[in-house]
């Protein structure tokens, strides 16, 4: 699968927590399960997001949001 395959998957699973009424920061070990990925490769991958600015995470990438610019991106593909 690629990087890009992976980064929209990680977005859509983003995106699907602003369905809850209380929307809160989605843990990497969650996205990780879903796309069964390592929780390794999924924390690098939301720190490479974050600096594209499409995702929100901490520094050590363990919990993540969706920005505005990750909506419009995933909206495009």
């Amino acid at each position: 699968m690629s990087i890009q395959s992976k980064k929209l998957q990680v977005l859509g699973v983003l995106a699907e927590n602003l369905s809850n009424p209380q929307p809160q920061v989605v843990q990497s070990g969650l996205i990780a399960n879903k796309l069964e990925m390592s929780l390794k490769d999924t924390c690098q991958l939301l720190k490479i997001m974050h600096e594209m600015g499409v995702v929100v995470s901490d520094l050590e990438g363990q919990s993540s949001l969706i920005t505005r610019e990750g909506l419009n991106s995933l909206a495009h593909n």
